[in-house]
């Protein structure tokens, strides 16, 4: 087994698994039996390993190849903009889950995406 195998089957499974939660999370969870409290308390280990595991990959992407860094860019600027639409729809409306400071996480992924978007498409005109 190479990692050019490992990194796609894994790419493939964790995709669709976050696929599956962000687009339909009760049918996500109706796979798994799981109640609400109990769900909530283990959704947010689980968001917190990807959160740490992304870390580490990004981490580790600054001394990559350049190209590397471009595809991670481009998929961290997808990233950054999938989650401020989350957040949005945590915070916006009567039923939403986020009440305070909701704002501080929307700032913080816009800031990110703003980056990624300068060094993916601005940076480079800029230096021709």
């Amino acid at each position: 087994m190479s990692y050019k195998i490992l990194f796609i089957v894994n790419a493939i499974v964790v995709f669709a698994f976050g696929l599956l939660l962000l687009v339909a999370p009760g049918t996500g969870l109706q796979q798994f039996n799981m109640d609400a409290q109990r769900t909530a308390l283990y959704l947010t280990r689980v968001v917190g390993v990807a959160l740490a595991s992304l870390g580490l990959v990004l981490f580790f992407a600054k001394d990559a190849e350049e190209s590397a860094q471009k595809f991670l860019g481009m998929a961290a600027l997808a990233g950054a903009v999938l989650a401020m639409i989350v957040t949005l729809m945590g915070i916006v409306g009567a039923s939403a889950p986020v009440r305070e400071n909701g704002w501080i996480v929307l700032i913080v992924e816009l800031l990110f995406a703003l980056g990624y978007a300068f060094v993916l498409f601005l940076q480079p005109r800029m230096q021709q």
